[in-house]
């Protein structure tokens, strides 16, 4: 059994007491930053792995995916489950349980600290290039890795790949973690170098990259066949959490920054260009909400609604929503004052073949030359061929 510190901005102090399941193993990848050796403090939050049973006395759903109460911890249950005890301050989760419903509740914590400063999280890349630093918010798969990657490969300083922080001062603070490549991302970037922990890793990768790319999918319900059996046999179901440093060693991380453009990415599968256009603070408070609701807050008030009915007292529904009312008043202040597009962006699976990277780095680079006095630009279209 482990036993790891991540100390968050000073805001909280996590203990994660591991077995080698999937929160430690992600948490020591995805939150090697902010891991601490030699804590100055008792934890403010303890996660443990357990293979403990849990036996609650009220369940709420299915016998094999609910949320419960055993008297002393909330449950929530799926095949593996996470058992919290009122105050959200200590946790059990089996191996297997999901990390990122663990994340969520554990990072509300520290929204709760900063919305205090006037500080927001909010699901986007960041980066800083040529004197300009710019935000990418996006629903998963709407290309802020690939974007980042891009960019960085010409030079461009990091804030984030995927979350980062933003004040209402139009400050933006940094949280480097690790970046979680797919084979999208390294297919499209062929000087990212895979590592496997092991031999048996590597065979298993090599295999599943071989075998999907001679199977079309869909194309007939053997090759849907050989196509799920890849995935499910040779696919593997953990994250590869990377520090972006070890992806190009020569970029640097940007701690904080003050924001000069906002670029909401949506993901346009039939476009063969990147589109973009400059939106109103009302479309970007559209947006933000809903790719809020879509990352953590949708499902952090299932968890507080099921919470607040199982537990007496519970209030976790109410506390929620004064952080998201207090972020919404950062985002609106941050987009009264900054310029905010939207890129419609191709859904293309080779950024390299199809031009894409060289058209967001054009994309970008072009912001720095915008005058906001010229009406011209509020409906301005910028886009690059794919030839």
């Amino acid at each position: 059994m482990t036993r790891y510190h991540y100390d968050f901005f000073g805001d909280l102090l996590v203990e994660v007491v591991g077995q080698d399941g999937r929160t430690d193993v992600q948490f020591r990848k995805m939150f090697d930053h902010y891991r601490v050796r030699s804590p100055d403090r008792e934890p403010d939050m303890v996660i443990r792995e357990t293979t403990d049973e849990v036996d609650p006395d009220v369940v709420l759903g299915d016998p094999n995916d609910y949320y419960g109460w055993t008297g002393e911890k909330f449950v929530v249950y799926s095949n593996d489950y996470m058992a919290v005890e009122p105050g959200w301050n200590h946790i059990d989760v089996t191996p297997g349980f999901e990390p990122f419903y663990l994340i969520y509740p554990m990072e509300l914590k520290i929204r709760q600290a900063k919305v205090e400063r006037q500080q927001a999280l909010i699901h986007a890349s960041g980066v800083s290039l040529d004197g300009q630093t710019t935000l990418f918010p996006a629903w998963r798969g709407g290309g802020k890795t690939n974007t980042l990657l891009s960019l960085l490969r010409e030079g461009a300083g990091f804030l984030s790949d995927d979350r980062l922080w933003v004040g209402a001062d139009g400050s933006a603070l940094g949280y480097p973690l690790g970046v979680n490549l797919g084979p999208y991302n390294i297919g499209s970037f062929p000087e990212i170098e895979v590592e496997h922990d092991t031999t048996e890793d590597r065979i298993r990768h090599e295999a599943h990259e071989f075998i999907d790319k001679q199977v079309e999918k869909g194309a007939s319900l053997p090759e849907t066949a050989i196509s799920f059996l890849n995935d499910t046999l040779l696919g593997s179901s953990n994250r590869d959490f990377t520090d972006v440093t070890s992806v190009y060693p020569g970029a640097d991380f940007v701690e904080e920054s003050t924001v000069d453009n906002v670029v909401f990415l949506q993901a346009a599968p039939d476009a063969d260009n990147i589109s973009v256009e400059q939106i109103t603070t009302e479309e970007a408070m559209s947006g933000v909400t809903a790719i809020c609701n879509f990352e953590w807050d949708g499902r952090l008030r299932e968890y507080f609604h099921a919470y607040d009915a199982l537990v007496e007292g519970g209030d976790m529904v109410e506390t929620l929503d004064q952080v998201v009312q207090k972020e919404r008043s950062v985002f609106r202040e941050l987009f009264d004052d900054v310029r905010v597009y939207r890129a419609r962006v191709p859904r293309k699976a080779d950024w390299g073949e199809a031009g894409l990277d060289a058209a967001m780095v054009d994309m970008v680079s072009s912001f720095g030359d915008r005058d906001d006095t010229n009406d011209e630009l509020t409906r301005r279209q910028a886009s690059a061929s794919s030839d």
